[in-house]
């Protein structure tokens, strides 16, 4: 009898052992792991919706998302078959994705409002995100698939002196030292005395890329445009994978904008101020005036 009561403990104490079990240090962990079936499902989505003629891009597309994760494909194929063996942690997993898609579809409709002119009373503040299509896009050195082209018209929420940022993540592919491809930046500024500024850079590496434009013009800007443009003439087998895009406004408050008329020469006071004006000039284009533009 002792010894049949000495098994049942064992074998509870084994129960309970197992019910505490950690997660095995060599499979992806819950938190990475719902961050990678984030993108995964994500990119699984994208890649389904592509035309015949970009078919191969659907490896890529999944091949970006390991690589991010810095997780090979093996590593995640052996990491799901663990968690279908032990399906309530892939049901809690799961559940955190679904809340973070319901959050991801009210954004969507927000960015859908913005489209058609239904902008939240939010979009007044002094720091906006505006940009209003789809936060990720795949760009190859095809003409009809190289490039990205924003052209925001403005409402009343934009003031002169607004400054505005495009900020994304850039990865070239494949990522090698000796990558070819590269893509060039450019964010324009229109006014309503049919002048424009406008900056433009040249990217040849992966990573966070940032174009900040605050124009010195008072008269009221007309509308924002700008693009990402990919070419490579060495190879026609290189893409470009642009993520995290954002185009964010900022309020200038009065008291830091400069007003400087544009017709009235300002004279010099000191050498420092000299100095000033050129280190600021250098950084934008000049005012130039646009012809014929619709």
């Amino acid at each position: 009898m002792r010894t049949t009561t000495g098994l049942y403990v064992v074998l509870a104490l084994g129960l309970l052992a197992s019910c505490g079990k950690k997660i095995p240090d060599d499979i992806i962990q819950p938190d990475a792991m719902e961050s990678l079936l984030y993108d995964y499902h994500l990119a699984s989505t994208m890649s389904a919706s592509l035309p015949y003629a970009e078919s191969y891009k659907k490896d890529a597309y999944l091949d970006y998302v390991f690589q991010k994760h810095q997780v090979t494909e093996a590593e995640f194929d052996s990491s799901m078959v663990w968690y279908t063996r032990h399906a309530e942690e892939l049901a809690t997993i799961y559940r955190s994705l679904q809340e973070r898609l319901e959050k991801e579809e009210k954004q969507m409709k927000e960015v859908v409002a913005k489209r058609d002119n239904q902008i939240d009373v939010s979009m007044s503040g002094d720091t906006v995100d505006v940009w209003q299509d789809r936060p990720l896009y795949w760009l190859s050195a095809s003409p009809l698939t190289n490039k990205v082209v924003f052209d925001l018209k403005t409402d009343t929420t934009f003031k002169p002196y607004d400054a505005m940022e495009l900020k994304a993540d850039f990865h070239f592919i494949p990522s090698s030292a000796k990558q070819s491809g590269k893509a060039v930046m450019a964010l324009n500024f229109y006014f309503d005395n049919d002048s424009v500024q406008g900056l433009t850079r040249m990217v040849t590496h992966s990573g966070m890329q940032r174009l900040y434009l605050r124009p010195d013009s008072a008269f009221a800007i007309q509308s924002i445009s700008g693009f990402v443009y990919f070419m490579d003439e060495e190879s026609t087998g290189t893409s470009l994978l642009v993520n995290d895009i954002h185009l964010t406004r900022y309020h200038v408050k009065e008291k830091e904008a400069v007003s400087v008329p544009d017709t009235v020469a300002v004279r010099d006071t000191s050498r420092l101020e000299r100095k000033e004006r050129v280190v600021g000039r250098s950084q934008i284009q000049p005012v130039r005036k646009i012809e014929n533009r619709k």
